[in-house]
């Protein structure tokens, strides 16, 4: 097979903004049967039906798009009187849900080889098709998809009914912690001079890891980080997580720390508070930290031990990444065991995929 020169595309898809997955890399192995009686004319005889293996290898840009090499070869079931198909494609898959079953479109440029005892031709490549695929759990995954392939400057054209199976594997653990230290640098680059805050300014300046100045800058008499003048609960104290009207924000928290089904990726609204928690334990090295992941009920009994897991060494690894120590850190899978809401429905099962926090 000739090599491919579609160097123009792959930069212009590998300079998109990529979003963190926890695994974001994926391989498949697939069968395809290839009609080929669009091709008789080209080669001037009969073709019967080819059958062909795919192997590819995936990255997810983000959660909706898919960045895929795949190859073709004859399959090891072909007879001698079929024609050989040989293919090198790199294609985009585009998901139209978010949910375990999930449709998706494809396109894609290549090349291709096609060989009869009539002769062969190879060129150029280009392919559509569309295609669903079923996320068994968080690592495995199947597609049942219809393809067609045209050579450019060629006859040869087929309809590919394509099976193939997949497994997810790679971390974006390291990419999320060198974010968060990001984040951390951007923070402190920032943060003002206490000595030069007014007494307006203090009470305006929002409870996070980044906002609270130095005692001395006010009077806070439950040590939670905000203003006497302003506070609204006045005993809630240093372990507690507060906003900016002083009072506990540990129930808020529970219900962003939510996950979608099979998912176990930070949720981007927990951030803030995951922060001010950091900042507490770093303060004081004698806090805990318990972080307890949970499951619904829709999978097996391995799988729901295992995403719970995942989702608390999600919060885990965030918290780690901004400062806190390992050993202030207790991860527990929770599994299903712990239902807060009805199963039977989304909006329940939806309540149950989450994170609970205890600092003490």
């Amino acid at each position: 097979m000739k090599p491919s020169v579609l160097s123009a595309a792959i930069l212009a898809a590998t300079s998109m903004p990529l979003m963190a997955q926890d695994l974001p890399y994926y391989f498949t192995v697939g069968a395809a049967h290839t009609e080929n009686e669009i091709s008789v004319d080209h080669f001037g005889d009969h073709m019967k039906h080819s059958y062909t293996n795919e192997i590819a290898l995936g990255y997810m840009l983000k959660d909706s798009l898919a960045l895929e090499g795949s190859f073709v070869i004859p399959s090891v079931i072909q007879d001698d009187s079929r024609a050989d198909i040989e293919q090198f494609r790199f294609s985009s898959l585009y998901f139209l849900s978010d949910d375990a079953l999930k449709p998706y479109l494809t396109a894609g440029l290549g090349f291709e080889e096609m060989r009869t005892d009539g002769g062969s031709v190879s060129n150029a490549l280009a392919s559509v098709g569309a295609g669903v695929q079923y996320d068994s759990s968080e690592r495995v995954f199947a597609r049942a998809e219809l393809r067609y392939d045209d050579m450019i400057n060629e006859y040869p054209e087929h309809m590919n009914y394509v099976i193939e199976v997949g497994y997810r594997f790679g971390s974006a653990a390291a990419a999320t912690a060198s974010a968060a230290a990001a984040g951390s640098t951007v923070a402190s680059n920032n943060m003002t001079d206490d000595s030069q805050l007014t007494a307006e300014e203090v009470n305006d300046l929002p409870a996070t890891a980044a906002g609270i100045p130095a005692k001395s800058a006010f009077e806070d008499s439950d040590n939670d980080g905000v203003a006497d003048s302003v506070d609204q609960c006045a005993d809630t104290g240093k372990v507690a997580m507060v906003g900016s009207n002083g009072c506990d924000l540990i129930k808020t928290v529970e219900a962003l720390l939510r996950f979608p089904l099979n998912k176990a990726g930070m949720p981007g609204k927990a951030t803030a508070y995951l922060d001010q928690i950091a900042a507490q334990a770093k303060e004081d090295k004698d806090l805990k930290i318990i972080v307890k992941g949970h499951a619904d009920e829709t999978g097996s009994d391995e799988f729901n031990q295992f995403i719970s897991m995942e989702r608390a060494k999600t919060i885990g690894n965030y918290l780690m990444a901004r400062g806190v120590s390992k050993d202030a850190i207790e991860l527990k899978a929770m599994s299903d065991s712990q239902p807060i809401a009805d199963n039977t429905t989304e909006e329940g099962r939806q309540l149950n995929r989450r994170v609970e926090l205890t600092v003490e």
